[in-house]
C-alpha cells in the first residue's frame, strides 16, 4: 500500500470539481456485503501486445471468511477468467485496486485466493491502514484531517439504494437557500446554494461564575464534540440556515474536521411546526412522512439507523409550537434518547420560548446565537450583492450593484439604528434588499423597513416581472395586506405557524362578503392561489398546508390586525409568553396614541402585579415594554416616564442572561447602563456583556470608562467584546487601558491581528483560525508576548517564522495545527514550556529532539485503538533529557502501560496524568515508581489501574456531574 503525493495538481480545477469527496468505512458484523467492486489493471484484460485496460471486479463480501488473516474475501458474482498458461495468476495486475461498497472505500486489493479457481480476492481492510507507519500522520499532515472510517452493517441492498437517495435528496432539497428580495425579475434566482449564502455565525454558551466568562466560538468550533444541543436565537438570527447547513453536511458527510465526530451521520430535519399538526409527534418510522418528506424508507431503516447511533435529528422550532404541546416535545425527545442514547440532536429555539437549562438533564448543551457583528455584517452584505450580481444579465446593473455594495457598507456604521438591525441575517438581507430597490434610500426603524419590505413584496415584485393577472384576478396591496393580516392573526390566536389550506381558504371565504371588490366568497380558492404565488409571503411546505415565508411577518401583520381589532387587552395579556414579544412590540409601532399608552400602561400594571417569586416574569414584561419605546413615534410623556422608571430598576444587569435580555431592548438601555462605579464584579461584567452586544459608537464610549477595571471577569468580557466593534479602534480606545496580565487576549480576525500592535505589550494572546504564520509571528514580536496559543491553524507547517520573530516567547500551545511536520526552530528560541493538543499517536514530531532547553512538556493525544506508545505517546517520540514536568492528557482505547517513558524523559521529576477511557482498559503505572511528583486524574468509570499502589499519587477528583 503506498500513499503517493504529488507535487503537483495532477487533473485541473474544474476537473477537481467534478469528483465526489472521499468516504471511507469499515465493515462491522457477519452478514454478507453485496456488490462491492474492484477496479483495477488485470493481466486478464490486456490486449494488442499488452496495452492495458480497465476491469471492474464485482462481488460479495463474505466477513465470515478471511477472519484470521484479518481481510476480506471477496467472491466474484460472474465465471471466474481461465488460468494462465504460465501457472501465473490472471488476476495479476489487480493488487492495489481500490475496493468499493457504494461511495464508500473499505479496502485495497492485495491477491488471487489460491484453491477458488481464480474466483475470489482478499483485500486489506481500510480500518488497517493506520496500523502502517507514519499513515495517520502523513494523511494529518497533507489531508488537514484523520481518516474518519463511517461503519457499514450490511443493510439489505435496498436500504443501501434508498440511503443514498435520501442523501441526495436532503442535499437537493436544504442545499439552497431563498434570500430575502434577491431577485425580483425571475422566481428561479430567489434561491442561492448554501455552499454560497452560508455564514458561519458565532456561538455562546454558559454564563460563567464569579471569575469566569461566557464561552465564545464559530458554530465549527462551539459545536465540536457536542452530542446533543440546543440553540437559542432571535427570529431571524440563522437558526433554521444553520440546520440547512448541519443536515446538508451531514448528508454530504463534508464537515470540517472540528464537526469530525456528525461526518458520516444520516441527518432528519423535523420541524416542529409541521409535527405538531398531528394528534402525536411521530416515531422514528413516521419521521419522514410526518415532516412532509415524499421518500418512503424501507421498514425499519429509521429504527436501524438510530440504534446503530448514526442518526442526527435537526428538531426545528419549538418556539413555533403552542406553548402547551412544548412539555410533550421535552418527553418525546427524552423518550427518544432513551431507546436511541448514540443518536445526535440539535434543538432550536427562541430564547424565551423555554426555561433555561430546558434539556439540561437530557445531556443537552445550550448556545445562544449572538448577532454578527461588523465584521460578519460586512461579509453578509459582500455575499449578498454576489449573488445578485451572479444572476444579473446586463453589465450595467452589475455596476450598479458595485456602487449599492459600497454606498450600504459606507452607510451603515454612521446610521446606528440601520447598522442594529443589520446584526440580523433577515434584517440584513431586507436592508439590502430595500437598498437596491430604493435605489440607494433606507427606512430608519424596524417598523418601517417592514412596511417597506412589504411594499416591495406586494407590489413592487410583479411589477418587476411585468406579470399581469395569470390568476384571473389582481388585489390591490391594501386589500392584500387586509386579507394577509387577518390570516396571521387568526393563526397568531390559534397558535399555529403552519395552517391547513382548507382553513384558510375557509377563513378568506368569511371575509371576501366585506370586500366585494376583489372576489366573491365563492372565489376564495382562486384568492388564495393568487397570495401564495403571487404576494411572496406565503409557501407552501406541504402539498396541504401553508406558512409565512418568515415568523417576523406573520408577527408584524397579526400585530397590525390586532390593534385593529382594539384587541389590546388581549395583547397585554400576552406578553410573558415569548412568541407574542414581538407581537406586542408591533402593536405598539402600529397603534395610535391614545391606543399606545392603553397598551404600555397595561404592560406596566401586568409587570407590577407579578409576585415576587415570579421576577424573571415582571423583568421580561417591564422591559418588553422599555424595548417597544422605540417604535413609540409618540407617546404621553407621564407614560413614557413610568416605562423607562420601571427599566431603571432592572439595571444594571447581575449576569449574562439579563445582559442579553437587556440588549434586546436595544440602544435604549445604553443610557440606563451604569459606570463601573458602585457595581459589583459580576454585575460590572454584566453591564459590558450588554453593551457588546448592542454595539456602535455609545457602546464603545460606555466600554471605555471600564478599561481601566481591575476584576479578572471585567477584563476578559472587556476582550471578548472587540469582535463587536472596529478591530482598530477598539484596540486603541479600549484595550490599550486595559490590564492583559493573566488574560489571554483572542485573536480571530486578520483585521484584528493587524490592529493587535495598538494594544500595546500583551503578555498572552491566543490566535484562530487559518491567519499568516509570518503574521502571527511578527505580531507576537511587536507586541512582546510571552505565552502564545495558536488553534486550527492550517497554514502552520513549522515555526521557522517563531524563531525568527516571536524572541519574547516562553511557552506556546499548538491546539489542533495538525499540519505542523517540522519542530527543529524550536531550539532557536529561548522556549520553556510547550503544549502540544491533538497529536495522533502515529504523528512524527520531527525536530522536536533538539530542543534542549525546554523543561516542561503538555500533550494531549487523541484515541486510536491500533497504535499508540506508553501511556498514549506518539511511537515516535523523540527522547528529551530537559523535561523535567510532563502533563499528559489521553484517551485510552486499549490496554498501556508506562515502559520507555523513563527512557523518553530520563530527568523527569513531576508527572501529571489525565486518562479518559469509556472502554474497560487498563493502565499498568508499575514502572512509574522512579518518578518523584505522580498527580492523576481519571475520567470515565470503565478505566482500571494497575500498579498504582506502588506509587505516590495524589489523585484529582473528576467534577461532579450536573444533579440535572
Amino acid at each position: 500500500m503506498a500513499l503517493l503525493l504529488a507535487e503537483e495538481d495532477l487533473v485541473t480545477a474544474d476537473a477537481a470539481e467534478a469528483f465526489q469527496a472521499s468516504l471511507f468505512a469499515r465493515i462491522d458484523g457477519p452478514t454478507p456485503l453485496l456488490n462491492c467492486y474492484a477496479l483495477g489493471f488485470p493481466q486478464v484484460t490486456r490486449y494488442d501486445g499488452q496495452k492495458l485496460d480497465t476491469e471492474q471486479f464485482v462481488g460479495t463480501i463474505k466477513p465470515g471468511s478471511g477472519r484470521m488473516r484479518d481481510e476480506y474475501v471477496v467472491e466474484g458474482g460472474g465465471t471466474p477468467p481461465a488460468a494462465r498458461e504460465d501457472g501465473e495468476s490472471p488476476w495479476a495486475g489487480m493488487s492495489g485496486a481500490p475496493l468499493f461498497s457504494g461511495r464508500h472505500l473499505i479496502g485495497v486489493v492485495t491477491k488471487d485466493l489460491s484453491g477458488w479457481q481464480h474466483s475470489r480476492l482478499t483485500a486489506l481492510p481500510l480500518e488497517r491502514l493506520p496500523e502502517l507507519p507514519d499513515f495517520v500522520g502523513i494523511c494529518s499532515a497533507y489531508l488537514g484531517n484523520p481518516l474518519r472510517l463511517a461503519t457499514l452493517r450490511q443493510t439489505p441492498d435496498h436500504s443501501a439504494s434508498f440511503e443514498d437517495r435520501y442523501r441526495a435528496y436532503v442535499t437537493e432539497t436544504f442545499g439552497e437557500l431563498r434570500i430575502f428580495g434577491l431577485d425580483f425579475s425571475r422566481s428561479e434566482d430567489e434561491r442561492w446554494p448554501l455552499d454560497s449564502a452560508y455564514l458561519s455565525l458565532e456561538l455562546v454558551h454558559g454564563e460563567g461564575g464569579e471569575g469566569a466568562t461566557p464561552e465564545r466560538g464559530r458554530v465549527e468550533s462551539a459545536l465540536r464534540d457536542r452530542q446533543r444541543v440546543l440553540l437559542r436565537g432571535a427570529a431571524g438570527s440563522g437558526k433554521t440556515t444553520l440546520v440547512q447547513w448541519l443536515a446538508v453536511n451531514a448528508a454530504r458527510d463534508s464537515f470540517p474536521d472540528q464537526l469530525a465526530h456528525l461526518g458520516g451521520r444520516i441527518p432528519v430535519v423535523l420541524p416542529l411546526r409541521t409535527l405538531v399538526r398531528g394528534a402525536a409527534l411521530p416515531a422514528p418510522g413516521d419521521f419522514l412522512s410526518a415532516a412532509g418528506h415524499p421518500l418512503s424508507p424501507p421498514a425499519g431503516w429509521m429504527e436501524a439507523v438510530l440504534t446503530d447511533g448514526r442518526g442526527l435529528l435537526l428538531v426545528d422550532g419549538v418556539d413555533e409550537m403552542p406553548e402547551a404541546d412544548r412539555a410533550r416535545t421535552k418527553e418525546w425527545l427524552a423518550k427518544l434518547l432513551a431507546a436511541y442514547p448514540h443518536t445526535a440532536v440539535v434543538v432550536t429555539t427562541r430564547p424565551t420560548a423555554v426555561d433555561d437549562k430546558w434539556l439540561s438533564r437530557r445531556e443537552f448543551t445550550e448556545f445562544q446565537l449572538l448577532p454578527m457583528n461588523r465584521r460578519d455584517v460586512t461579509a453578509f452584505v459582500h455575499r449578498w450583492h454576489t449573488a445578485a450580481r451572479s444572476i444579473t444579465r446586463r453589465d450595467s446593473e452589475r455596476s450598479e450593484l458595485h456602487a449599492y455594495e459600497q454606498q450600504l457598507l459606507s452607510t451603515l456604521p454612521r446610521k446606528q439604528d440601520l447598522a442594529r438591525l443589520a446584526t440580523n441575517p433577515l434584517m440584513c438581507a431586507m436592508i439590502c434588499a430595500l437598498h437596491r430597490d430604493r435605489r440607494g434610500f433606507l427606512p430608519d426603524n424596524r417598523m418601517k423597513l417592514y412596511g417597506a419590505a412589504l411594499t416591495m413584496l406586494l407590489v413592487r415584485r410583479d411589477h418587476e416581472r411585468a406579470i399581469g393577472a395569470p390568476e384571473g384576478l389582481t388585489v390591490a396591496e391594501e386589500e392584500q395586506q387586509k386579507i394577509l393580516q387577518e390570516i396571521a392573526y387568526w393563526m397568531i390566536r390559534n397558535e399555529i405557524a403552519e395552517a391547513e389550506q382548507d382553513e384558510v381558504i375557509g377563513l378568506i371565504a368569511r371575509l371576501l362578503p366585506a370586500m366585494p371588490q376583489v372576489a366573491t366568497p365563492e372565489d376564495a380558492p382562486q384568492v388564495f392561489r393568487f397570495l401564495l404565488h403571487r404576494s411572496g409571503l406565503l409557501r407552501a411546505p406541504t402539498a396541504r398546508t401553508v406558512d409565512f415565508i418568515h415568523r417576523t411577518f406573520l408577527d408584524y401583520l397579526g400585530a397590525r390586525a390586532a390593534v385593529e381589532a382594539q384587541d389590546i387587552n388581549m395583547i397585554a395579556s400576552h406578553a410573558h409568553e415569548a412568541q407574542w414579544e414581538d407581537i406586542v412590540r408591533m402593536a405598539v409601532g402600529h397603534a395610535r396614541d391614545s391606543e399606545r399608552a392603553a397598551l404600555l400602561t397595561k404592560l406596566m400594571a401586568l409587570g407590577d402585579a407579578v409576585s415576587e417569586t415570579s421576577h424573571n416574569i415582571m423583568a421580561r414584561i417591564h422591559l418588553l415594554a422599555a424595548a417597544s419605546l422605540e417604535h413609540a413615534t409618540s407617546l404621553d410623556p407621564s407614560v413614557r416616564t413610568e416605562v423607562e422608571r420601571r427599566a431603571h430598576a432592572l439595571v444594571p444587569p447581575r449576569n449574562y442572561d439579563e445582559a442579553h435580555r437587556l440588549a434586546d431592548a436595544g440602544p435604549l438601555v445604553l443610557d440606563l447602563l451604569p459606570g463601573p462605579e458602585g457595581l459589583s464584579d459580576q454585575e460590572a461584567a454584566a453591564v459590558v456583556v450588554t453593551a457588546g452586544l448592542i454595539g456602535g459608537d455609545h457602546a464603545l464610549e460606555l466600554l471605555r470608562g471600564f478599561a481601566e477595571h481591575p476584576a479578572d471577569v471585567v477584563r476578559a468580557e472587556l476582550a471578548a467584546s472587540w469582535s463587536s466593534f472596529d478591530a482598530a479602534i477598539f484596540a486603541e480606545l479600549v484595550l490599550a487601558r486595559v490590564v492583559l496580565t493573566d488574560l489571554s487576549l483572542a485573536v480571530h480576525s486578520a483585521e484584528q491581528l493587524a490592529a493587535l500592535h495598538l494594544v500595546g505589550t500583551v503578555p498572552e494572546v491566543t490566535f484562530h483560525g487559518d491567519l499568516s504564520p509570518r503574521d502571527v509571528a511578527t505580531a507576537v514580536g511587536r507586541t512582546r508576548a510571552e505565552r502564545v496559543t495558536v488553534i486550527h491553524n492550517n497554514r502552520l507547517t513549522d515555526l521557522k517564522a517563531f524563531a525568527e520573530k516571536a524572541t519574547s516567547l516562553t511557552k506556546l500551545s499548538l491546539m489542533s495545527c495538525r499540519r505542523v511536520n517540522d519542530y527543529s526552530e524550536l531550539k532557536n528560541l529561548g522556549l520553556g514550556r510547550l503544549s502540544l493538543y491533538g497529536v495522533h499517536p502515529s504523528q512524527a514530531l520531527s525536530g522536536l529532539g533538539a530542543v534542549t532547553n525546554l523543561r516542561a512538556l503538555t500533550l494531549g493525544t487523541v484515541s486510536d485503538s491500533n497504535v499508540s506508545g506508553p501511556l498514549g505517546l506518539p511511537t515516535e517520540m523523540p527522547v528529551l533529557p530537559s523535561v523535567v514536568q510532563l502533563s499528559l492528557s489521553v484517551g485510552l482505547s486499549r490496554d498501556t502501560d508506562a515502559t520507555r517513558l523513563r527512557e523518553l524523559f530520563p530527568n523527569l521529576r513531576h508527572l501529571l496524568l489525565e486518562l479518559e477511557s469509556s472502554e474497560p482498559v487498563t493502565a499498568d503505572l508499575s514502572d512509574l515508581t522512579w518518578v518523584p511528583g505522580i498527580d492523576i486524574r481519571i475520567i470515565g468509570g470503565a478505566l482500571r489501574l494497575k500498579g498504582d499502589e506502588l506509587l505516590s499519587i495524589r489523585r484529582a477528583s473528576p467534577p461532579e456531574e450536573d444533579p440535572s
